[in-house]
């Protein structure tokens, strides 16, 4: 069995899932749910507390009225700020959870932590957003080790993660560092819903968030470019989020009109918030014209508006795979409605950056009534990235940038066939022991799946990968399904499918099958 058996299985799933999809549309306003690792190995990950300034930056993006909680984990689960509505006092409440931080713990329970974080009902989707440093590391206590932890992980994967799809709760999972169980991060997101992150330095880690925040909440933007913005006449307000080194220079904000505004005198009726590494400020009504910004800014820095226009876009997966074709929609709103006096010359494209801010890839949607259309083929590449669109007309230029992530569609399978996949990676040696049985390990013990092993589990979990697949592509299958209506071929795909799962079927019996074999320790 090898990639080019996974590949068919994959396309003909895809076909038989139809209306299927594990995630359920749920329409009311989604709240936010923080958990945050606190096991021991942050102590080295985090010195500087980035987890703290990160959770404090949340606490600026988000909306008022908006319900959310924070949860942090090690050995056990606490709810240090319970489920709430966001406000002034509520943020005060999360600027002041620091302390509660860097009360580390020895062990890792991850099941645990997504399991309490996703019981409180919500009258929306519920947005759990996962910062962990480390791999599920259960108590001794608790049983023997590794199994306990495996059996943990896969409880997590395999049960936890497809219920949560089905009852709207989707799981973005950042990983804080390299010893972070990359697999279970990307799983975990994927089978929700939500947003995998690798954060490569503790810089990365605020940018990380903002790109959840602004998936769960997207927000119109307009160019920032060398520390200077446009803002167009009906703009009601707008929000900058600049990043900076830590503790630089006071940032200073020009009008167009040559006024210098500082953090000690702001715009009237704004709000200035000053932090290590970043200022965030929010500024209503401000006079249309060149903005600028005095001082060093980071490039990832962004300037969000509102008001009565928008820039929408239809609904996109947050994980892509190479050669995908994704298909776009977007359009110009006013009052919620699409805009029917949106300028003659405007024109929307669609660019896929790389993790280095480089285009791989853009389109330009074709106008169709009031709305914009068209496909994009996502190139080969792997890890996080960036859809931005951009909309340009007379008297407009607005931006929407939607972070994504693009891993192969059989980057686990190669991984098994490797025989070095991250959840089984630091696991115990795997060399021969004359005196263990080797089917049990050491007194009983089994020992890590082998890569055959590790292989049919991705067998077993392509149900659940073709669901979630499903349910990212579906829009493309609906408009491609009716040119195939009526097509006798497909019914041969069907039966071949049918085939392939009976054969997986086997596959896992034969798995469950042990055969223990003794061997005896040699003589001299």
């Amino acid at each position: 069995m090898g990639r080019g058996f996974a590949g068919v299985l994959l396309a003909g799933l895809l076909w038989l899932a139809a209306g299927a999809g594990l995630a359920q549309p749920v329409e009311e306003s989604p709240d936010v749910r923080v958990i945050i690792d606190v096991s021991g190995s942050m102590r080295s990950n985090d010195p500087d507390q980035l987890a703290a300034s990160a959770l404090e930056l949340l606490s600026a993006l988000l909306p008022d009225g908006t319900p959310a909680g924070v949860w942090t984990f090690g050995e056990r689960v606490d709810n240090p700020l319970p489920l709430g509505e966001v406000d002034d006092e509520w943020r005060e409440r999360a600027m002041a959870l620091r302390p509660a931080l860097v009360e580390y713990q020895q062990h890792t329970d991850i099941e645990a932590a997504v399991r309490s974080a996703a019981e409180s009902p919500a009258n929306g989707w519920r947005h759990l957003v996962l910062l962990t440093d480390g791999m599920i590391d259960l108590a001794p206590a608790r049983g023997a080790k590794p199994e306990i932890d495996l059996a943990s992980r896969r409880a997590l994967l395999d049960e936890l993660a497809p219920a949560l799809a089905q009852r709207g709760v989707v799981v973005h999972a950042i990983a804080f560092s390299d010893e972070a169980d990359l697999r279970l991060v990307e799983r975990l997101s994927r089978t929700t819903g939500g947003l995998p992150a690798l954060v490569q330095s503790p810089e990365s880690l605020l940018g990380a968030f903002v790109d959840i925040v602004e998936r769960i909440f997207p927000a119109d933007q307009v160019p920032l470019a060398e520390g200077r913005f446009a803002i167009e006449p009906g703009v009601e307000a707008f929000s900058a989020l600049l990043f900076h080194a830590p503790n630089g220079d006071p940032l200073i904000l020009v009008a167009p009109d040559g006024t210098r505004f500082t953090p000690d005198s702001p715009p009237p009726g704004a709000r200035w918030q000053v932090e290590p590494r970043f200022d965030l400020l929010r500024v209503p009504d401000p006079a249309p014209g060149e903005w600028r910004v005095e001082g060093e800014i980071a490039d990832d820095s962004r300037i969000g508006v509102s008001g009565a226009v928008s820039l929408q876009l239809a609904p996109l997966p947050a994980v892509l795979n190479p050669g995908q074709t994704l298909p776009l929609e977007a359009w110009l709103a006013r009052g919620g409605e699409p805009w029917q006096e949106a300028p003659e010359d405007l024109a929307i494209s669609v660019t896929l950056l790389d993790a280095e801010e480089a285009p791989r890839a853009e389109v330009w949607l074709v106008r169709q009534g009031e709305r914009f259309v068209g496909e994009l083929t996502v190139p080969e590449l792997s890890g996080a990235a960036r859809l931005r669109f951009q909309a340009r007309g007379e008297g407009i230029d607005r931006l929407r940038d939607l972070a994504v992530n693009v891993q192969p569609l059989l980057s686990l399978l190669d991984e098994a066939e490797e025989g070095h996949g991250v959840g089984d990676s630091r696991l115990a040696p795997l060399g021969e022991r004359f005196h263990e049985d080797l089917a049990t390990g050491r007194e009983g013990e089994a020992v890590p799946d082998s890569a055959a092993d590790r292989f049919i589990d991705f067998i077993h979990d392509l149900p659940a990968h073709a669901a979630t697949l499903w349910r990212e592509g579906r829009p493309w299958l609906e408009r491609r399904g009716a040119a195939f209506a009526g097509d006798p071929r497909q019914w041969v795909v069907a039966g071949l499918v049918v085939v392939l799962l009976l054969t997986l079927l086997a596959l896992r019996r034969t798995r469950r099958r042990r055969r223990v074999v003794h061997r005896e320790e040699p003589h001299v």
